[in-house]
Parts: C-alpha cells; structure tokens; sequence
C-alpha cells in the first residue's frame, strides 16, 4: 500500500507539473475574434496564413508559417524585403498561395492553425476552414479590412503564443519609435494629410479609422472632418473630379502613383496642392516603401517611419524642388 501510496503521489506530482507547464506556456487558449472564439490546444507548429499581411505578424512575433497567401508584387515567397530578413532569421520557406482562397491548398499544409485576420472570410468559410485547423478571423468590433495592426497583432499573438505579451512589446518599441517622428518633425503637428489614389474616374480616399490615415496621424497630422463624414460603412470615400477642392489638403500621398493621369485633370491642376507640389508620389522602379504604406504591419510600418517622413518635411515646405520620388 505504502509503495502504490508513492507512486500516485509522482503521478500526481507529474500531473502538476504538466499543467503548470501548460498554464505557463498560455495553452489551451481561447481567442475571441468576429466569428466568435476559436480554442487553440497548444502551442501551433504549422500556421497557414490566409489573410493578406498576416504573414507579417507571424514573423514580427518570431513564428514561421508553413503557407502563406500572396496580396500582391510577385515578392519571393510573398514576403517584402521589410520583413525579408525576419524570414530569413527564422528559416522559414512557405508554400504560397495566389488568388482566390482554396480549401484543398489549405488542407494539404497539414495546419494547426489557420490565420485570417486580415481577411473577408465569412461565417460559412469559417466554419469549412475550422474542419480543417483551429481559425482566427478578423477582430470583433471592426469592419472587415479596417481594425487597427496593434488589435490584429495582440490577437495572433494570443492564438500563436497563448498571451499578448510579445505584442505589446513590439507595440511600445512602434510607440516610441512614431514619438521620435513627432519630435523630430514638429511641423506636422496639426497639418492635414491623407492617402489618396485614382479609381474609376474618381478620388478615392479613406476614412480617419482606416490604416492609411491612422498613419498619418499618428504622426501629428490630422483628416479633415468634412471629408470623414462621406466616407461609406466600410472606410471607402469617393470624390468626383468637380469635388476636388475637398482634396486640397497640406499634404497628399499618392502610394499608387499616376502622377501624369493625375496632374492632367484640369481641377486638381488648380489646386495649391498641385500649385505648390505638396503631393508625394512613389518611385516606379522601386516601389516597396508605397508597398510598405499599404501593408500597415510591424515590420512594414517600423521600415516606413524614418523613410518617409522626410518626404512630408518636403512636401510641407511647399517647395516642388525639394519633392524626391518615394523610394
């Protein structure tokens, strides 16, 4: 009696042991996300992702996905050269994935967990991809494409490590960095500023929640209320030609380019925006840092930050001369 007392008390021991290594590395986890909570079971060791920039946030946090999805620039392994050398550092050489979503890609990764939190997958897709994997879809509380990187950072990070703690360390050290910015460049503090492009036949722009402007304003700038208010239920505002005096703002950002198409309609050439050449315009030949702009990740933004501020420097000294292409 005395030995099987012993032995059921190492088992038990064992047993606490287990679970205080499991409490400890943060698994199971519950993660809650649009289409509901999603229970991941242990640390993953294969993650598919299907969103557009997760593959970013993978690497941020020091994870290697064994498939990743393409947005687009035919990139070597669909990774930008801002998060290039994460990738190498990781080892990390994924299948990718170009258009549509397809199931039967998916499955063959073999996935512990699938990543979709930059992505439209509805509640049906949902439910086809969680047969497959435990899956995270996009923050709760925002339109899809429109969440902030820091919400869709925490919750990969919750669901890859079993807490938020790598996240809010990456999101500090992006704090300070962006505060520096301000203090180097005072003059942006209150000025206005947006992203803009050329889209059948219209200006679009988008809206002081989505990523593009939360940019610019973390820098100090600001977005014009008058345009916030006509933007649609997913972020998009659209301005006709006749409407451009609603553009004429301190400083515009063009990541798509079009330059000559755009200088040539007769309104926006009237503008002092156009007038004193306060538009910023990419480099075609190079055109990772309007990429960078897009992507809105980590990694991408951390690339973007002491790159492109000088360019606004220039575009608000109201000076064409001092205007270099986004490279």
């Amino acid at each position: 009696m005395k030995q099987i007392s012993t032995v059921l008390v190492l088992v038990a021991g064992m047993v606490a042991d287990m679970q205080t290594i499991a409490a400890a590395e943060g698994f199971p986890v519950k993660v809650h996300h649009v289409w509901g909570d999603t229970i991941v079971p242990a640390a993953p060791k294969r993650i598919v992702s299907i969103g557009f920039n997760d593959q970013d946030f993978l690497y941020a946090l020091g994870k290697a996905p064994v498939g990743v999805t393409e947005w687009w620039g035919d990139q070597p392994y669909a990774t930008w050269p801002w998060a290039e050398p994460a990738r190498r550092a990781l080892g990390a050489d994924p299948a990718v994935h170009k258009g549509d979503l397809n199931l039967e890609w998916v499955l063959t990764l073999k996935p512990d967990l699938i990543v979709a939190t930059y992505s439209d997958i509805d509640a049906e897709t949902y439910k086809s991809l969680s047969a497959i994997a435990p899956t995270i879809a996009y923050p709760a509380d925002f339109p899809v494409w429109s969440a902030p990187w820091q919400e869709q950072l925490r919750l990969i990070d919750q669901a890859v490590s079993g807490d938020t703690s790598h996240a809010a360390a990456i999101i500090g050290e992006l704090d300070e960095a962006t505060a520096a910015i301000r203090l180097r460049y005072p003059q942006f503090s209150g000025k206005t500023a947006t992203m803009a492009d050329l889209r059948e036949g219209q200006f679009t722009l988008w809206n002081n929640a989505s990523a593009p402007t939360r940019f610019l304003t973390s820098l100090g700038f600001t977005f014009p209320a008058e345009l916030d208010a006509l933007s649609d239920q997913t972020g998009w505002i659209y301005l006709s030609f006749e409407q451009a005096a609603l553009l004429d703002l301190d400083v515009v950002v063009w990541p798509n380019g079009k330059r000559d198409e755009i200088e040539a309609i007769p309104t926006f050439s009237r503008l002092r925006l156009s007038r004193e050449g306060r538009s910023i315009w990419p480099d075609p030949a190079d055109p990772t840092l309007s990429s960078a702009l897009w992507f809105q990740t980590p990694l991408s933004i951390r690339y973007a930050l002491d790159r492109f501020a000088p360019l606004l420097a220039g575009a608000l000294d109201a000076d064409p001369a001092s205007i270099t292409p986004a490279n």
